[in-house]
């Protein structure tokens, strides 16, 4: 169930909302390619000008030779600014992670935004090992 709340931040401007999404769901991939990690956050801006601060942590492990890499994407999987890649390993490795992403939709319709991994070699990646993944979408008003 998403979680929105809404407030002033001191010096920081006036976040609108903030949408949470969560997954404890164990997520392993072979590919090369980025897949979705079946994590996403849909917001609706209330005004066409704001900023959208995304956060992503979540658990890698990387059980062979290689790097597990994950980012952020908007729903036609474009990297978003900041968390177009991070890259993990080489294995075997085990972390927590977090990703931090900056966007400006310039829209009041929905937006989705999803966490993607992939691993270098072909080796496979863990997703969400240890703990339950979050992932945030925050509005701020510009």
């Amino acid at each position: 169930m998403p979680l929105t709340l809404s407030g002033d931040i001191a010096g920081l401007g006036k976040v609108v909302q903030i949408v949470r999404a969560t997954d404890s769901t164990r997520r392993t991939t072979a590919s090369t390619s980025f897949v979705d990690a079946n994590i996403s956050v849909t917001i609706t801006p209330q005004k066409s000008d704001s900023a959208i601060i995304l956060i992503w942590t979540h658990n890698k492990y990387q059980g062979t030779s290689n790097y597990a890499i994950t980012q952020i994407t908007d729903s036609s999987n474009n990297a978003i600014s900041g968390a177009e890649q991070d890259e993990f390993g080489p294995a075997p490795s085990q972390a927590s992670v977090t990703l931090i992403a900056y966007a400006t939709p310039a829209t009041t319709s929905a937006v989705t935004y999803k966490g993607r991994f992939r691993v270098s070699g072909g080796s496979v990646a863990i997703y969400n090992d240890l703990h339950t993944g979050q992932m945030y979408a925050i509005e701020v008003a510009a």
